[in-house]
């Protein structure tokens, strides 16, 4: 029997990104409803700060808007677009070098933003906890996956990371996962 893929596959028709480049604000939008989730869920996993997300998330599908013309069939549109949130999140960190961009609360907004969705409040918890066992790195690999559906290839491509070590850092992240887990369910804490 085949092992079935959890991941969340979003499909985005690419044609949009020539309608967005004729000027067409209706496929800005159909791309906007078709992929924000994953790319904001992405974003909080970088900023750890639903303000900086918020800014981010409008910053990048400007940006598609501006680049859409470049956009080159070239495999999962939704590696290309990850790619500009990847970007403008690293220049962004760039310009903010030396202030606080992190506040102390941000991983746990995070996990708010990113498992809001789930109604048992019990196994949302149980996730929001789960995830404060990985790092910042390990989570964003975990979500890009899960989430957004990205292959590990893509994954590489965006973090600008050897294939293997994405593939590493993944399987470690899981391990970890795993173990929390198996000491949360028993109660260890």
């Amino acid at each position: 029997m085949k092992k079935q893929d959890k991941r969340r596959h979003v499909f985005i028709p690419e044609e949009l990104f020539t309608r967005i480049a004729s000027g067409d604000d209706s496929a800005l939008e159909d791309l906007y409803y078709l992929s924000y989730r994953p790319i904001y869920a992405f974003l909080i996993s970088l900023t750890l700060n639903k303000e900086d997300a918020d800014d981010l998330l409008q910053d990048t599908y400007l940006r598609i808007r501006e680049a859409a013309h470049l956009y080159r069939h070239q495999g999962n549109p939704m590696a290309w677009m990850m790619k500009i949130s990847k970007n403008l999140f690293l220049m962004k960190k760039r310009k903010e070098k030396g202030k606080e961009t992190i506040h102390e609360d941000g991983i746990l907004e995070m996990m708010e933003s990113t498992f809001h969705e789930i109604d048992d409040v019990e196994n949302r918890i149980f996730l929001e906890e789960l995830f404060l066992h990985i790092t910042d790195e390990e989570r964003e690999i975990i979500l890009m996956n899960v989430l957004s559906g990205l292959t590990f290839r893509e994954i590489a491509g965006i973090m600008n990371k050897p294939l293997g070590t994405v593939l590493s850092k993944y399987h470690r992240a899981v391990k970890k996962l795993r173990r929390a887990s198996e000491k949360m369910e028993k109660g260890d804490d």
